[in-house]
């Protein structure tokens, strides 16, 4: 087996210490972020189809990291440098079959709320009948049905093995893909492409088309409504200002963007890692704990995203956590618009 490059090898010998501190860290405050993500869009002021998505998006997220965050521990301290016993081998196992369905989850989920989202601003009209708030709970449901069952001939790839060390005579438990019979190989083979194509390229090529119409739709959208008021009236919000709609869908924008950026990226590795020989041993596997922490800072980075581009979630935030220290002049705790928005 070709060894990998020199580069990649220094690399990983550098960051590896750094990932084994770096990772708990990002895990506890995505975990924290996700959890208050949910408490802020699940009140009554919030809900919304696109809240219900993203919603969901949060709990995957989270359940992601929260799976992380002991083997991040276990893998980088407490048995980096000794035998892996059966226990942690369970665990492995458990994790990685259960990270890659919680994963897919949110991977379709975030190709939902765009498909969601370009509905909603194309057809404004029949937008909010064909997404409605039962039909977004409905989506959540199945994608989260369908990507499991999906992610079953993951789960049956995988075997538990042992090693035994002559010197030592210490026994250590390892993760493996089974391919000792036929079965097993076609297997290995089918599950790959399964992961390629339904997990990383299909939903990343929907994102990137989707991104790019609704970019054209939100455009579109502001050129007429400055064309239909030519100057701004008493009482009116300035044509000049970017209209809720516009401002919600760049949000979403930046939430879909930025999981393209960690996305793609792993998707092309894990393509050339099925179809070239020891590519995965020599390049996939030098850059995995890099491919890790950005994986993981983007499932934790959404509620940053959220209180700095909606106001409305940025209210409602303030007003369940911090309602005793931001008070205004009168007495009063902040509250949200007085009006009912329909989007964060």
């Amino acid at each position: 087996m070709e060894a990998p490059p020199p580069a990649l090898v220094e690399w990983q010998m550098w960051y590896q210490p750094i990932h084994g501190y770096a990772a708990p860290i990002v895990c506890i405050f995505g975990v924290v972020a996700n959890i208050l993500n949910i408490v802020v869009l699940t009140r009554k002021n919030m809900l919304s189809p696109t809240n219900v998505i993203l919603t969901g998006l949060a709990i995957s997220d989270g359940l992601t990291m929260a799976a992380y965050f002991p083997y991040a521990i276990m893998m980088y301290h407490v048995y980096q440098t000794s035998p892996a016993p059966l226990s942690f081998a369970r665990f492995v196992l458990f994790y990685a079959i259960f990270s890659v369905i919680v994963h897919s989850i949110s991977i379709w989920l975030t190709v939902s709320l765009a498909l969601f989202r370009y509905i909603f601003i194309q057809c404004p009209r029949q937008g909010t009948k064909l997404c409605s708030i039962d039909r977004a709970k409905i989506t959540v449901v199945i994608v989260s049905i369908v990507t499991s069952i999906v992610c079953i001939p993951n789960a049956v790839t995988y075997g538990l093995y042992q090693t035994t060390y002559s010197d030592t005579n210490q026994t250590s438990w390892h993760l493996d893909v089974k391919q000792t019979t036929e079965t097993e190989i076609i297997l290995k083979k089918f599950n790959f492409w399964i992961q390629a194509i339904l997990v990383k390229l299909v939903p990343c090529f929907l994102l990137t088309i989707l991104s790019i119409l609704l970019v054209k739709t939100m455009k579109d959208a502001e050129r007429r409504r400055k064309k239909l008021i030519s100057k701004p009236m008493k009482g009116s919000d300035d044509p000049r200002r970017p209209s809720k709609t516009n401002r919600t869908t760049r949000m979403l924008l930046a939430v879909v963007i930025l999981f393209l950026v960690t996305e793609i990226p792993q998707g092309i590795l894990n393509l050339l890692s099925g179809i070239v020989d020891g590519y995965f041993h020599r390049v996939y596997q030098p850059l995995g704990d890099l491919m890790d922490i950005l994986a993981l800072i983007n499932n934790g980075i959404n509620f940053i995203l959220y209180c700095t581009m909606s106001k409305q979630f940025r209210d409602t935030f303030i007003k369940i956590f911090l309602k005793d220290i931001v008070m205004d002049k009168r007495g009063n705790y902040m509250s949200t618009q007085a009006t009912r928005d329909t989007d964060l």
